[in-house]
């Protein structure tokens, strides 16, 4: 058996056990909410924020370009993903969750603004540096309200 296959067949089976959950939005809204959230944050950390502090997309930088190109696309990327959450977050019964839906609506915006800005070629510097600086309030906002936000290194691993 191939690793198409094994995905395939894989993906498969999780599709069929999920079908019957699939009626009720509600259930899990905390995870969901969570894996979309996460989702944004390892593309912005990963393709936009790293590079951006290592100067790979200063001028002169080898695959400036290439990054940049990147870093828009990630911009974009982590912008539905947080669209998504903050949707989760807005209708969801959750005290947690509704407090910390108003902190992901200035992300979305921001994220969009920056990833369209990327995306044509351009570096909006202090764009990327207000970002961070909103993720990082955002960090601090989950955590007044109860659920702290922590940076975990974990191993994807290879196939």
């Amino acid at each position: 058996m191939n690793l198409k296959s094994l995905l395939l067949s894989t993906t498969t089976v999780f599709a069929l056990a999920a079908a019957p959950f699939s009626v009720s939005h509600a259930l899990f809204d905390k995870t969901r909410f969570a894996l979309h959230l996460g989702a944004a944050y390892y593309a912005f950390h990963r393709w936009d924020l790293q590079p951006f502090k290592k100067g790979e997309f200063s001028a002169g930088a080898p695959g400036r370009v290439g990054n940049i190109v990147k870093a828009g696309a990630a911009l974009l990327f982590a912008s539905h993903e947080v669209s998504v959450a903050r949707k989760i977050a807005s209708t969801s019964k959750s005290p947690l969750l509704q407090k910390l839906d108003a902190g992901l609506n200035s992300l979305s915006g921001e994220m969009t603004a920056i990833g369209t800005q990327l995306k044509g070629g351009q570096l909006p510097v202090a764009g990327l540096q207000k970002l961070n600086a909103d993720t990082e309030s955002f960090k601090t906002q989950a955590a007044a309200a109860g659920q702290p936000i922590k940076d975990v290194a974990t191993s994807i691993g290879t196939f």
